[in-house]
């Protein structure tokens, strides 16, 4: 049972400002958790329709040693017994929403989806003002994330009915959860992931009105490997960093300011070009990138089944 209530945990919200989002809601042999944006469902071997504190009750399981009883008190509550151990958990009354999977199925390499969600999750943006940026696209048979200083595609092999744009705390939720998912399920406003043992993960979708990723990444190039002594470097140098986070990049040398006699710098002897780029933009590109093309503008990267591109700072 604790793995069903783990499963699901991931739409439980922080906050009680709605009473029904900080509790499970155990109906018909399922457990689900909603938050709103968010909800996960997991059959469940309980036979109890409640809706018990889901914190709470992830800490009860958890504290069972022996064999689990459950059962409701005169009082309303779920009363969890394992050997010695006995825990009463508040119930929440009230009807909450019946969130169900909708939509058309689509077959899906679950695998490779996964795995590019991961590759690309860092770059996924955190802008009000964009909020589409906030998630991940699949589209054109591929997926693409921007934080509005890198773009990155990772190519899918497989194409949804439509274009989708993930939310960054839905794709938060895959990854947390790392299994392979079977198929999807696209509706207008919503995409549902299922996974084996019918359990499932539902989100609102966001728009996906992306800009032209080709426009910047179909240029030509003559990208080369990228030297890791970079990232050594960048790591030596962040404690010395600005508040613009800026990396200033002269041939041979990675510095914290213009004037090499005052800053802290670190040479690089492969580096054969100029520029000014931020440090966490550049560090994206640790794990990801294989090479990149320093002598354009944006600088265009490759990496496994994907290419991306980074833009440098104004002087």
């Amino acid at each position: 049972m604790l793995a069903e209530l783990k499963f699901v945990s991931g739409a439980v919200a922080k906050k009680d400002l709605v009473p029904y989002m900080t509790h499970f809601s155990i109906k018909k042999g399922e457990v689900r958790s909603y938050n709103g944006m968010l909800t996960l469902s997991s059959p469940i071997a309980f036979d109890i329709d409640c809706n018990p504190k889901a914190d709470l009750l992830i800490k009860a399981i958890g504290n069972c040693k022996e064999t689990v009883a459950l059962s409701i008190t005169e009082a309303g509550r779920l009363k969890v017994q394992s050997g010695k151990f006995k825990a009463f958990i508040e119930c929440f009354s009230d009807p909450t929403p019946a969130m169900k999977p909708e939509g058309k199925i689509s077959d899906i390499d679950g695998a490779l989806l996964i795995k590019a969600l991961g590759k690309v999750y860092k770059f996924i943006g955190d802008d009000a003002s964009r909020p589409w940026a906030n998630g991940v696209l699949l589209a054109n048979g591929s997926a693409y994330a921007t934080n509005n200083v890198c773009i990155i595609e990772h190519w899918l092999g497989f194409k949804p009915e439509k274009e989708i744009n993930i939310p960054k705390h839905a794709i938060r939720e895959m990854l947390r959860i790392g299994e392979i998912p079977e198929r999807i399920q696209i509706a207008d406003a919503s995409l549902t992931v299922h996974y084996a043992d019918k359990r499932w993960i539902k989100t609102q979708l966001l728009e996906t009105n992306f800009p032209d990723m080709g426009k910047i990444l179909n240029k030509e190039s003559n990208p080369t490997d990228i030297d890791k002594e970079i990232f050594k470097g960048l790591e030596v140098l962040k404690p010395f960093i600005d508040k613009l986070g800026a990396i200033n990049i002269t041939e041979g040398i990675l510095s914290t300011s213009t004037d090499l006699t005052t800053s802290a710098n670190y040479e690089v002897e492969s580096i054969d070009f100029n520029g000014i780029y931020n440090i966490d933009m550049l560090n994206l590109l640790k794990d990801t990138a294989v090479k990149i093309d320093w002598h354009i503008s944006p600088c265009l990267f490759f990496g496994e089944q994907l290419r991306g591109a980074i833009i440098g700072m104004r002087r």
